[in-house]
């Protein structure tokens, strides 16, 4: 095995394709991949007119995405793949899977910036790259913000340890501009003033009074960033503070850990569950055990890796504890996995033993097959909301789309069946009435449309005219001519363009007959 890493790492090209290949053979059938019934549908499936106009990309800087996100280069992304190949979904997994290689082989510069060896440092980019966890970012399209947020941190990281050690202002310059665009990428990277500041104090051979002066940069360009953030977005990020919420978190936080070291109980929405921290727990004891029983090479290095793991996953496991849901996305652990390689490649490991390179070995094989297994869960809509129904019994979205789905192959009594379950675990949601209602009706059960319809109205926090649109088409159906004349009355009052000519002509005939007979 020694001669192996003395053979590829004479030559810089073939040190790369043999770090980055595997990836590429692994994620290579997530190409032929279609989009997902989840976010790419509003960001890009249903969003054309904006992904179309070369306008948007400086609007992509100056509108939020659904008055939540402020997240400038994943639409901009999405604009350049939608001009490379329309809607492609070739295009969009293709990007993805290039941002992840690249990544991969950042991750590797970043570790040998730190002073970790070359082989040690190749060793772990490459379970980074084949490691089960990356696979919700790289191969669910909109996990793509977090590979980006990824690259931009790592470049910020990479420039900032050659401005430490050259003192060299250009690459501060550049340390600066790639702090900006994780800024741009994603809130997440509100966090790096801290990562610099002890990453600065870690491979520092001086002091120097200059740290009060960078110190002041990085808040500064932050704080300027949240201004306008602010501005720019309407609406609060998170939900209020609970006790519920706060034990979620730290829970979560047991979870998240865990799951990068013993990548089980994978979702694609993942909650946090016993048999999960369980699992978790011994993943954590694990890494202990290793540390005690091994020892670390730099402390001071090992402690900048565990920092940087940790800070990355305070803001989305905050967001997750107190968003309703609860949910803890595995694609928002990807950046944090830099920080925990960083710390592994500290633990004194034997590595010119012949155990060592068997448990290698077997690790990478594992980790190769456990992604390539759960790959195909995005397939596509119909794997994705199999799996949703699997993994997330408890999550009303999952049969609301499973019954959008049978529903458009005229399965009424299956869709029906799935809409009311999905009612039943959120009976708030006036949609879920409207979507039950158009089943009903297609199943010839009238007066339960009209009683769903009329629900969806009652539950709905704004004005949705296409439920005053099916109640009155049912009510016309069902010959109740008083009440499908009030539902048209309100059509022709709000939205007369958008009445369907046949209702419109029927509705009005039978208006003016009413009228005539009054008279």
């Amino acid at each position: 095995m020694d001669l192996f890493f003395e053979r590829i790492f004479k030559n810089n090209l073939k040190t790369i394709a043999w770090l980055l290949v595997p990836a590429f053979i692994l994620f290579i059938k997530s190409l032929g991949y279609e989009f997902t019934s989840m976010d790419e549908q509003w960001m890009v499936v249903k969003n054309v007119p904006f992904l179309k106009q070369w306008s948007s990309l400086k609007n992509a800087f100056v509108k939020p995405i659904t008055d939540i996100y402020y997240r400038p280069f994943l639409m901009v992304s999405f604009i350049i793949d939608y001009h490379l190949g329309q809607l492609s979904p070739f295009i969009y997994h293709l990007t993805n899977l290039i941002l992840h290689l690249a990544c991969v082989y950042l991750l590797f510069r970043f570790l040998l910036s730190c002073k970790v060896e070359k082989k040690i440092a190749f060793i772990f980019s490459l379970l980074f790259s084949l490691h089960p966890i990356v696979l919700h970012a790289v191969v669910w399209v909109p996990g793509r913000n977090d590979l980006l947020l990824c690259i931009f941190t790592l470049l910020s990281l990479i420039y900032l340890n050659k401005f430490i050690f050259t003192q060299s202002f250009k690459f501060f310059f550049f340390h600066l501009l790639f702090f900006c665009f994780a800024l741009l990428t994603k809130e997440n990277a509100i966090v790096l003033p801290s990562v610099f500041l002890m990453q600065y104090f870690v491979f520092r051979e001086k002091k120097s009074n200059s740290i009060y002066l960078y110190g002041f940069i990085w808040i500064l360009i932050a704080g300027l960033f949240f201004v306008v953030r602010d501005k720019i977005l309407s609406t609060p990020s998170i939900d209020s503070f609970s006790v519920h919420g706060l034990k979620n978190f730290v829970l979560a936080f047991v979870v998240c850990t865990g799951k990068v070291i013993l990548p089980f109980y994978q979702s694609i929405l993942p909650i946090v569950k016993i048999p999960s921290v369980i699992v978790s727990l011994l993943g954590i004891g694990l890494v202990v055990f290793l540390v005690v029983k091994q020892g670390l090479i730099n402390k001071k290095v090992a402690l900048l890796g565990l920092f940087v793991f940790f800070i990355f996953l305070v803001i989305p496991i905050w967001f997750g504890a107190f968003k309703s849901g609860g949910e803890h996305y595995e694609h928002r652990s990807y950046t944090s996995l830099v920080g925990l390689m960083l710390f592994l490649s500290q633990i004194k490991f034997n590595t010119h033993s012949k155990a060592f390179h068997n448990y290698l070995v077997a690790i990478l094989c594992l980790f190769f097959i456990k992604s390539f297994a759960r790959m195909p869960v995005y397939k596509n809509k119909q794997s994705f909301v199999d799996a949703g129904l699997k993994e997330r019994p408890d999550y009303y979205l999952f049969y609301l789309q499973k019954g959008e789905a049978l529903y458009a192959k005229r399965e009424y009594r299956q869709s029906y069946d799935l809409f009311s379950k999905a009612i039943e675990i959120r009976p708030d949601k006036g949609d879920l009435y409207s979507n039950r209602g158009s089943a009903a009706y297609a199943l010839g059960m009238y007066q339960e449309a009209v009683s769903d319809y009329t629900e969806a109205i009652n539950k709905s926090t704004e004005f949705k005219m296409e439920y005053y649109l099916n109640r009155c088409i049912v009510y016309n159906k069902v010959g109740d001519s008083e009440n499908a004349t009030m539902d048209f009355l309100v059509l022709k009052k709000c939205c007369a363009e958008r009445i369907p000519p046949n209702l419109d002509k029927t509705m009005m005939e039978k208006l003016n007959a009413s009228k005539a007979e009054h008279k």
